[in-house]
C-alpha cells in the first residue's frame, strides 16, 4: 500500500509515523501547494507540488489523481479542512481509479465545519454545548435579560485553527468585533481538553485518547498531557457512534463544573495528534491495518497517562535556487 499525505504543511511527523506503520510494505509520499512547506522535505519517498484545491477543485482533483496513478499510490490522506471537504465529493471518482480517499461523508463534514449545524446536532443527541447566538440582536436581548454574562467568545460559523476568534469583555467590543457569518458564545470556565476519537472504516469507535491542554500556538495544541477522565471518554465514544465519522476525529472539550461541553470537531489528524501517538496509541498503524483489510478490536483507556508532549521549533535546510529567479 502506498500513501500520499496531501497539503502536509508543517506536519512532516505524519510521514514518519506512517512510514513506521507501513515498514517495507509501502511508500509514503507528500504534497502541498506551497513549495516552501517544510513537511515536503522530510523522510517521504517523494513529494509533489499541486494546485491549490480551493482555487480550482476540478484542476486539483485531476492533478492529484494523475500523481496517484503515475506513482502507484492507492490511498490519499488529506489533513486540511478545505481540501477534506472538497475531496469528499470526489470519493467515487477516485475509487474508479483504484484510489481510496480517507474522508468522512459530506453530511458528517457539514456538521463538523458549520458550528451552528454542529451545535444543533450535538444538542439533538443530548450533548452539552456553549450557549450560542448567531446574531448580535439575539445576543443583546439575552444579555439584557441576564441570560448570558461577559466575557464572550466571537468566532466564525465556518472556520478552523482558531482563526478570527476573539474574546470580548464588554458590550462595545462585542459590537465592534461581530460581523455577519460569526457567532457569539458564552465563555465557559473550566479546563480545556483535546481528544482523538478514532472510528473504523465502517464508523465503529475503536480508540479514544484525552489530553489536557496546557498551551496553544497558532490555533494548535502546543503543550498537552495525557489524562484519563471517564466522563469525557464516555461522552466521546457516544459521540463517535452517532456522528459516524471515518478515521480520526480531533475534538476540543471544556470540562466546566462537572459538565462536558463539546466545543469543536475536526474530522482529521489534528495538530494535537503527536500527543496521542506519544501516549502509546498509534492511530496511523491502526488506519494502515484497516486499509489493508485487517480487523481491529475496540480498545479504550489503554494509553499511558501523564505523558507531557511539547512541540519545539526545528530547522530544515533545502537548496532551492529557483526561488531566487
Amino acid at each position: 500500500m502506498n500513501i500520499i499525505i496531501t497539503n502536509i504543511g508543517r506536519r512532516g511527523y505524519l510521514v514518519d509515523y506512517f512510514k513506521a506503520a507501513l515498514g517495507a510494505d509501502g511508500k509514503v509520499y507528500s504534497s502541498d501547494c506551497d513549495v516552501t512547506s517544510s513537511g515536503l522535505y522530510g523522510n517521504c519517498d517523494g513529494y509533489f507540488i499541486l494546485p491549490r484545491p480551493v482555487d480550482d477543485e476540478e484542476k486539483y482533483v485531476n492533478a492529484l489523481i494523475n500523481v496517484c496513478l503515475n506513482n502507484n499510490i492507492n490511498t490519499v490522506i488529506p489533513i486540511i479542512d478545505p481540501e477534506i471537504y472538497i475531496l469528499s465529493g470526489y470519493r467515487e471518482r477516485f475509487l474508479r481509479s483504484g484510489i481510496r480517499v480517507v474522508v468522512s461523508d459530506r453530511c458528517v463534514l457539514d456538521i463538523c465545519y458549520d458550528k451552528l449545524k454542529m451545535n444543533d446536532f450535538l444538542k439533538s443527541c443530548g450533548f452539552s454545548v456553549p450557549m450560542t447566538f448567531p446574531t448580535l440582536e439575539e445576543f443583546e436581548a439575552a444579555f439584557s435579560n441576564g441570560l448570558i454574562c461577559l466575557p464572550v467568545v466571537i468566532k466564525p460559523v465556518l472556520g478552523s485553527g482558531s482563526a478570527d476568534t476573539f474574546f470580548a469583555n464588554n458590550i462595545e467590543k462585542v459590537r465592534a468585533l461581530f460581523r455577519p457569518g460569526m457567532i457569539i458564545q458564552e465563555r465557559l470556565e473550566g479546563d480545556e481538553y483535546g481528544a482523538d476519537i478514532f472510528n473504523s472504516l465502517e464508523c465503529e469507535p475503536l480508540r479514544c485518547v484525552v489530553k489536557k491542554k496546557i498551551s496553544m500556538r497558532s490555533g494548535e495544541t502546543d503543550k498537552s498531557i495525557s489524562v484519563h477522565i471517564p466522563e469525557i471518554e464516555t461522552c466521546l465514544i457516544k459521540l463517535a457512534k452517532v456522528l459516524k465519522h471515518i478515521g480520526n476525529l480531533d475534538c476540543d472539550i471544556i470540562l466546566s463544573h462537572g459538565t462536558v461541553y463539546i466545543i469543536d470537531l475536526n474530522p482529521r489528524f489534528g495538530g494535537g495528534y503527536p500527543a496521542t501517538h506519544a501516549a502509546g496509541v498509534d492511530l496511523t498503524a491502526v488506519l494502515c491495518k484497516l486499509l489493508q483489510g485487517e480487523s481491529i478490536r475496540p480498545e479504550f483507556g489503554g494509553y499511558e497517562e501523564g505523558v507531557l508532549v511539547m512541540k519545539e521549533i526545528s530547522i530544515r535546510k533545502v537548496l532551492m535556487k529557483e526561488l531566487l529567479k
